[in-house]
């Protein structure tokens, strides 16, 4: 009897299963006021907070209910051009802050971003003067910044390492367009959802994407009003929207209204007996019952899915309909 090759044994990338399982994102977005990005010199350890110099930082952040993301310029997009070798943060020391923080409290919708560059010593300052609204949002050369933040977080997940590291490099040979905004490329640290790579993060939007590729971030950022199209497969949710069920209903509607639903403000509430509803500004009010519903392994990278201690949850919308 033939023996199995070694390639044969070697279990899937976490990736690789999440595909082959093909394991809805629906849901996975995780959920927070706004976002703090704090530019950081690769490596990274495995989580943000254990930067030792940005431990005041991260504290501040997640008091605040925020997401401390760190970011790094990818070579030839044209923010600093030095990649990994680049200095940890601008001139003298200084390195880039920005805080998008929300327009309006229990809603989700583009979120309000300032930014500036501080020394080392006074991030921690910085990053709690910017979220209390205390600077102004910074100009934008040419229209609006959109920044898309794409996970390269190595140290964290191989895939995000390889697989994300390798689509923010093909995003710069095939650069991101939007019309009167700005587009501004980052490799990142840690969003979630590492079986999903490679992952990206479109702030002021605040919306998640797995599976990513250029054409479905082109649409992204593009601030379109066509139809979600595959786009809705790949939708995570929005981070400033609600938990898991919430991010599902909302997932359910982007797929019957289109882009625009994602340029609403828009939020959730619970109507009781398991029903969600959505209401927007522009786009209706729409409700539906969210419950859990299939349970997939999810084992690290290279391990057996057979021995997996965690499960990804996917969430079913039924009884979808539109009240007004």
């Amino acid at each position: 009897m033939a023996l199995p090759s070694p390639e044969a044994a070697v279990p899937p990338s976490c990736s690789e299963w999440a595909r082959s399982q093909g394991l809805d994102p629906a849901g996975s977005a995780g959920h927070y006021r706004g976002f703090v990005l704090v530019e950081q010199r690769l490596p990274w350890p495995a989580d943000a907070s254990l930067v030792t110099e940005l431990a005041e930082v991260s504290k501040v952040a997640a008091e605040a209910g925020f997401r401390l993301q760190l970011i790094a310029p990818v070579k030839g997009a044209g923010l600093a051009d030095e990649g990994e070798s680049a200095p940890a943060g601008r001139a003298n020391g200084q390195r880039k802050v920005v805080c998008y923080r929300p327009s309006r409290e229990g809603w989700a919708g583009e979120l309000v971003r300032s930014e500036l560059t501080a020394p080392t010593s006074g991030l921690a300052a910085a990053v709690a003067d910017l979220i209390s609204d205390g600077v102004r949002p910074a100009p934008a050369p040419g229209g609006t910044v959109v920044d898309v933040l794409v996970c390269a977080h190595g140290r964290r997940d191989a895939c995000c390492g390889s697989r994300g590291t390798r689509f923010a490099n093909e995003l710069v040979e095939q650069t991101l367009n939007a019309k009167d905004r700005v587009v501004r490329l980052w490799r990142t640290s840690h969003t979630g959802g590492h079986r999903f790579s490679p992952t990206a993060v479109v702030l002021p939007a605040a919306t998640l994407w797995a599976y990513a590729d250029r054409e479905l971030l082109q649409a992204a950022v593009g601030a379109g009003t066509g139809p979600a199209g595959r786009a809705a497969d790949h939708y995570r949710g929005c981070a400033t929207l609600g938990p898991p069920a919430a991010q599902a209903l909302e997932r359910a509607v982007f797929a019957e209204v289109g882009w625009r639903l994602l340029a609403e403000e828009r939020r959730t509430m619970g109507t009781g007996g398991g029903r969600l509803r959505l209401e927007t500004q522009n786009c209706g009010t729409w409700e539906g019952t969210v419950k859990e519903g299939r349970r997939v392994p999810q084992p690290e990278c290279r391990t057996d899915p057979a021995a997996a201690k965690k499960y990804g949850v996917e969430w079913a919308v039924a009884d979808l309909h539109r009240l007004s």
